[in-house]
């Protein structure tokens, strides 16, 4: 029977909970009409009142707070709904349940009272948008009367302008003569203040070209110092280079030598595999006598030269007639435009022009046969070279360093060659006090420009 009792008092009390919580929802749905209709007559109030627009900014981040409340609020009832089926599975809870249900409605209450508390706040703020609003409007009339006011001044000032402009006009009559002297005054006036300022101007001008020409003096000193050091270097490197491809040229003729006696006497016992090396010997010793005979050439560049007046045209010819056998081999077209007669160093011109040949010759892309085209032309004192051809082409990410000795960008299975020869060219344009640089595209072709000026010393 106890039981049965608490049973029944278990299931009125979830009765009356479950009462409660409709009381709850129906509060808090009240409480969100009255929030919404509350926002509705902001936006009114808002329309009604631009020149309040700051008040009313404020006026909604009071409204987003209060709606921030009024979530909290539906949080906290959804907490409680979720509270109350944790009651109904633990019935044997209920007293804790019941006090925690008595704390969550005292901080309702609390809510309640702060929502009160805001909607007493917004009230006066209303008010307080309404005497705003009379306060403008007295300082509207006010603004009027003071409109009113300057328009009167203004019509005093408007006669009083009147009675200046007359008597204006009667200064003016007087002083038309005095007019023309001052002008004719002022003329020369200004006549001789601009021949001052030429004056000026002139010794500024002459200040500066003699600052410059002294800056000018001073670094021609410190150059010619750089330059008859660098002179010094460059004359010993040359004699080394000289000396030690010199010195290397004789034992590496008589290893090649021995490496061909051996090959003679001993072929016939020798396997394959030997033989293989013995070519590899002699291949290798071939190319360092070439790369030999490059740094002798390289030494010699700048000795014993003499400028001479040449025909540039027959220098070209000469490297033709001397590459025929290059040329008729590879079928080459060379095109030779009209060329100038200069002051050079001949023979290293002729060098000059048959490195470029040569390399326009020997990097031609495979079944196509080299088209050459030499030309110049007269810029600004200098003549300018340019060597085309339709090869193989560079990409522009090289072209600074194929003019560096030694720089190759194909192995000697491709092409044959040991980087000498780009670095030779460069090599003589200086030595001509010009400028060399490449125009290419891969598998374009490509144009080697150099410019030499008409020596005279």
């Amino acid at each position: 029977m106890d039981k049965a009792k608490k049973s029944e008092e278990l299931i009125e009390a979830n009765k009356e909970i479950a009462i409660q919580n409709e009381e709850i929802e129906k509060r808090a749905a009240e409480l969100t009409i009255a929030h919404k209709e509350l926002v509705f007559q902001n936006r009114e109030k808002e329309k009604r009142a631009d020149e309040l627009s700051m008040v009313s900014k404020e006026l909604d981040f009071q409204n987003n707070e209060k709606e921030k409340r009024a979530d909290e609020l539906v949080i906290a009832n959804n907490e409680l709904a979720y509270q109350n089926e944790e009651k109904e599975k633990r019935a044997a809870e209920l007293v804790i349940a019941n006090k925690e249900l008595v704390f969550q409605n005292r901080e309702k209450e609390k809510r309640a009272d702060e929502l009160s508390m805001a909607n007493k706040e917004l009230d006066f703020q209303n008010k307080e948008k309404g005497k705003r609003a009379e306060e403008l409007i007295v300082a509207n009339k006010k603004l009027i009367s003071l409109n009113e006011e300057k328009e009167n001044r203004a019509l005093e000032l408007h006669n009083a302008n009147k009675e200046l402009v007359f008597q204006n006009r009667e200064r003016e009559k007087r002083a038309d003569e005095l007019s023309m002297a001052n002008k004719e005054l002022d003329f020369q006036n200004k006549e001789k203040e601009k021949r001052a300022d030429e004056l000026v101007i002139a010794n500024k001008e002459l200040i500066f070209q003699n600052e410059e020409k002294e800056k000018r003096a001073s670094e021609l000193v410190v150059a010619n110092k750089e330059l008859a050091f660098q002179v010094g270097v460059n004359e010993v490197l040359k004699q080394f280079t000289y000396v030690v491809s010199h010195n290397l040229q004789e034992p590496l003729r008589t290893v090649s030598n021995y490496m061909q006696v051996f090959e003679e006497d001993y072929s016939k016992i020798l396997d394959d595999n030997a033989l293989g090396y013995l070519r590899l010997v002699d291949e290798t010793t071939k190319r360092m006598g070439r790369l030999l005979c490059s740094l002798t050439d390289i030494s010699r560049l700048g000795r014993n030269i003499k400028l001479t007046t040449v025909d540039c045209k027959k220098i070209i010819n000469d490297v033709i007639a001397d590459l025929a056998a290059l040329i008729e081999n590879s079928k080459a077209v060379i095109e030779v435009t009209d060329m100038p007669t200069l002051n050079v160093y001949e023979v290293e011109m002729r060098q000059l022009f048959q490195n470029l040949i040569t390399n326009a010759i020997k990097f031609r892309k495979k079944g196509t046969h080299p088209e050459i085209k030499i030309s110049s032309e007269n810029i600004n004192d200098k003549w300018k070279f340019s060597v085309s051809d339709n090869g193989i082409g560079i990409d522009n990410i090289h072209f600074e360093r194929i003019f560096d000795i030694f720089q190759r960008l194909h192995t000697d299975a491709e092409y044959e060659g040991n980087g000498i020869g780009l670095s030779n060219c460069k090599k003589i344009v200086q030595l001509h006090h010009g400028e060399i640089w490449i125009e290419s595209m891969l598998d374009k072709g490509s144009t080697f420009n150099f410019t030499i000026p008409n020596l005279t010393t």
